[in-house]
């Protein structure tokens, strides 16, 4: 009981003295706190820990949905940068067969693709007009290059033209150069076609530059088809082996225009027909 009171003395004495910052025992209370202060910071840490593993998932799922979203972003802002870039390009094709069908002086259509024949074998596109608009079988299809190819084929809303470089299709063309005549034909190839009956001796040049001559009954002169690629000399063969290249986007092409300008050669033989069969004696 003695010492339990010397000890409340002697504790309250130190407080006191201590609330009163008496220098004599500044030096001894600087000692206690350094020897307690690791006892202190054990203690404080565990809740360090889990304020900083708190913060740290906190604001790791803050930078995961930030990164997310910032991805969802650029991806969508890469799809808007693709869209403006292909409708550039679309323009830029518009503005071409606008600029090709203004020098037109016939009647054209613009038509749109959209299909293709799906046998490998046969070159077809499919548009988007047909005799609803005015159009006629063998009618000529041009885009903003040169001739595309023909109509073969007519419904009410829909079209199918067979391309230039069919095996089935052969275009009367002649050489703008010096004006010779010859037959383009399609291989099968939309690269290349040949042109075909040119007699060995006959003055043709790579890069010559072929154009339709008018003489069949769907194409009218004067609209460019291809261009002489290689030409080769066959031994013994009296006709020269001539590769063409087309001119038109045959691949690329997604507007065209429909052409209503007839060659001279038909129109002529659409006015005859008609005299003729007035001729005819009735029975």
């Amino acid at each position: 009981m003695l010492h339990f009171m010397i000890a409340m003395i002697l504790t309250l004495g130190l407080l006191v003295a201590d609330s009163q910052r008496w220098q004599p025992l500044a030096a001894a209370r600087e000692s206690i706190y350094s020897f307690f202060e690791p006892v202190f910071l054990a203690i404080a840490w565990p809740g360090t820990v889990l304020d900083e593993i708190s913060d740290s998932l906190r604001f790791g799922a803050q930078l995961r949905a930030d990164n997310q979203r910032l991805k969802q972003q650029n991806l969508r802002l890469a799809a808007h940068v693709q869209k403006l870039s292909y409708l550039a390009s679309d323009n830029a094709r518009l503005r071409g067969l606008i600029d090709s069908a203004s020098q037109l002086k016939s009647r054209v259509l613009v038509g749109e693709v959209i299909g293709i024949d799906p046998d490998p074998a046969r070159h077809i596109l499919i548009i988007n007009q047909g005799s609803a608009g005015g159009l006629y079988q063998g009618q000529p299809v041009l885009d903003a290059r040169g001739v595309l190819g023909r109509i073969v084929q007519l419904g009410r809303h829909t079209s199918r033209v067979m391309l230039i470089t069919d095996r089935q299709n052969s275009v009367p063309v002649r050489i703008n150069r010096n004006g010779m005549r010859a037959i383009l034909s399609g291989i099968g190839d939309s690269r290349e076609m040949r042109l075909q009956y040119v007699p060995e001796k006959s003055d043709v040049k790579p890069g010559d530059l072929l154009v339709t001559s008018g003489l069949g009954q769907d194409f009218p002169a004067g609209y460019p088809v291809g261009r002489v690629g290689q030409i080769r000399r066959l031994v013994g063969d009296q006709f020269l082996d001539i590769a063409a290249l087309p001119v038109a986007a045959l691949d690329r092409s997604r507007y065209v225009l429909i052409l209503f300008e007839k060659p001279q050669a038909a129109q002529v033989l659409m006015e005859k027909i008609p005299m003729e069969e007035s001729h005819v004696p009735t029975p």
